[in-house]
């Protein structure tokens, strides 16, 4: 018994809290005898399907009658190649996320894989009690725990083989308000938005409303995990970001309580936390109450394409367009109306642009490029919706979906870049070394380069300045000009052609990705930060990238509000005192 009220101190959890399902002090004493040595491990099946000694079959029986029948095991949490024989669904949006196995991409090349890091049960859950109740079983038997609602994460931090999942895709509900007031400021057409909401969803409903939230270019993504990740969206200048248009928010912690957070009550560390400290990393968001804005009046695309003959032309070209930014618009004080990217694809020997304005009319967009560069001809066309300009259709992102990534990073810049035609050539011949870093290991595999100008607030609007101040993002997003990112990529279609990488093209695009870093480093400069949304695996210094000054105010609070560390991702606050598997807790040296 002594034992068992250990493990409960140890858990933070009180007895009343526990809950019908695991209201037995015998089960808290066998899980605390299972780890004698004091090796602070957590509780994972062995290799050959052994079960540890902290849980039995009817623990699990337990835990499902507590959400309801709502328990699914390991032989139900199928692949996406295990449950049809349509290729077609295997690049479908909805259907990727509709199913609790799946994530997103199928993996990260050398790094995880979808089909070695499935969970061993998965708790479906469609309330918060279903939450509370997963939460409190993960941290009553010591369980690997993992939270997913969409899975997009590049580094798969919504998958772990042997763990718990609580999949929250299916908290879908919204509650639009006309006026909410929240610590005495009041807030037009707010909208509570539950855990599993997706921008698709959404995006129709704000429509109707005349109103306008701020998400990503992906419709499948969720707001979850895009507002506590930072979140920019392409009108991010204008408006602000996914993290500082969060108003309030209601999370399971990791004792199984459930709190709503606000600006002004005992929470509200726990609120700047969850704006911009990254999801699955203080608790369980059940929902976020989110600002929306008036539709803008004017909005419309920003399109150019030209065909390059090699890395040289490349690189000219994008200085000639930074140039051209720095001279046309950024002078004039015009860098909040725009939002979109630059890619460079060397392989299919183009350039793209992809951008987009609001605030401003066609004409005012047109005088913007009408000197832009002497080799692309830039075209701003109206368009009837802020929907139509905001989110990539499916087809400009189909190919990417269920790929596997080679490699993936980001790093910010500031407007330092744009100082002389020196320095445009200097950051140009950079990225040019990125590609030359980087030759083609397979065929088939696909890589490009963003230089994304809506992710950085250099130059935002003073409302999108001082929203940023309440998050706990990195600082240098408020005068960083964007960030370039750097994907590298097997498709859908590679794998469909029943190919595979070997061991030793993980290493070699380990090695590749290793050059890139240190590289990108050397031309940006250490200090570059880099998003957390958008972001691979970024090597030593993550903290310090993430989130700048602000990483000790979210390591405090991720001490204060899981101080056991039931919630572990990759590269999330406190993730360096855990083992890379996120199982065993790292000694103290």
């Amino acid at each position: 018994r002594t034992a068992a009220v250990d493990m409960l101190r140890l858990l933070a959890i009180t007895p009343l809290a526990l809950a019908a399902d695991v209201a037995d002090v015998a089960t808290a004493a066998a899980v605390a005898a299972a780890d004698p040595f004091g090796q602070h491990c957590r509780c994972v099946p062995a290799t050959d399907g052994t079960l540890p000694p902290c849980w039995t079959e009817a623990d699990w029986d337990g835990l499902n009658r507590s959400v309801g029948g709502r328990l699914i095991g390991r032989d139900s949490l199928l692949l996406p190649s295990e449950t049809t024989g349509n290729s077609s669904l295997l690049t479908d949006f909805d259907y990727l996320t509709s199913q609790p196995g799946f994530t997103f991409w199928r993996g990260y090349s050398g790094r995880w894989d979808q089909r070695t890091a499935r969970s061993e049960y998965a708790v479906l859950a469609e309330n918060a009690a279903d939450i509370q109740a997963a939460v409190r079983f993960a941290a009553l038997h010591r369980l690997r725990l993992v939270v997913k609602g969409t899975g997009h994460s590049f580094q798969g931090k919504s998958s772990a083989a042997g763990s718990l999942l609580l999949w929250t895709h299916r908290l879908r509900d919204t509650q639009w308000h006309e006026r909410l007031e929240v610590c005495g400021k009041e807030y037009e057409h707010p909208v509570v938005v539950a855990a599993g909401s997706q921008f698709s969803q959404t995006h129709e409903e704000a429509n109707q409303r005349g109103r306008m939230e701020m998400a990503g270019l992906c419709p499948s993504v969720g707001f979850s995990g895009f507002a506590s990740g930072g979140g920019h969206g392409i009108f991010s200048r204008s408006y602000g970001t996914g993290a500082s248009s969060i108003i309030q928010a209601e999370v399971v912690l990791a004792n199984g309580s459930l709190v709503l957070a606000t600006p002004c009550n005992e929470f509200a560390d726990l609120l700047r936390a969850v704006r911009g400290g990254g999801g699955g990393t203080f608790g369980v968001i059940v929902s976020l109450t989110y600002r929306t804005f008036e539709q803008p009046r004017s909005v419309g695309t920003i399109q150019a394409q030209m065909a390059v003959s090699d890395l040289t032309e490349m690189s000219l070209v994008t200085q000639e367009f930074l140039n051209s930014l720095r001279e046309n618009v950024m002078s004039k004080g015009m860098l909040q109306h725009l939002g979109g990217n630059l890619v460079l694809q060397p392989l299919l020997k183009r350039i793209t642009l992809r951008m987009a304005y609001v605030g401003i009319s066609s004409s005012e967009c047109a005088a913007l490029f009408s000197n832009m560069t002497n080799h692309m001809k830039v075209d701003c066309v109206p368009a009837k919706s802020w929907i139509d300009v905001a989110v990539l259709n499916k087809t400009q992102l189909g190919s990417m979906a269920n790929g596997r990534w080679l490699s993936f990073m980001n790093r910010y810049f500031t407007e330092s870049v744009f100082d002389t035609e020196q320095s445009t050539a200097t950051f140009s011949n950079g990225i040019k070394r990125i590609f030359e870093l980087n030759p083609r290991r397979l065929e088939g595999e696909h890589s490009q380069l963003h230089i994304m100008l809506h992710w950085g607030l250099s130059g935002a609007s003073d409302t999108a300045l001082q929203n940023f101040t309440h998050t706990s993002m990195n600082p240098a997003v408020a005068e960083s000009v964007g960030v370039i990112m750097w994907e590298r990529m097997l498709p859908d279609t590679f794998f469909l052609a029943g190919k595979e990488e070997s061991q030793s093209t993980h290493a070699q695009m380990q090695e590749d990705e290793a050059r890139t870093l240190a590289w990108t480093d050397q031309f940006l400069g250490e200090g570059a930060g880099s998003n957390l949304n958008i972001a691979g695996f970024s090597g030593p210094g993550w903290q310090r990238r993430f989130w700048g000054s602000n990483y000790p105010f979210l390591l405090q609070a991720k001490d204060k509000y899981d101080p056991q560390g039931l919630f572990f991702c990759s590269n999330c606050v406190g993730s360096d005192r855990w083992t890379s598997d996120g199982n065993c807790r790292m000694p103290l040296v």
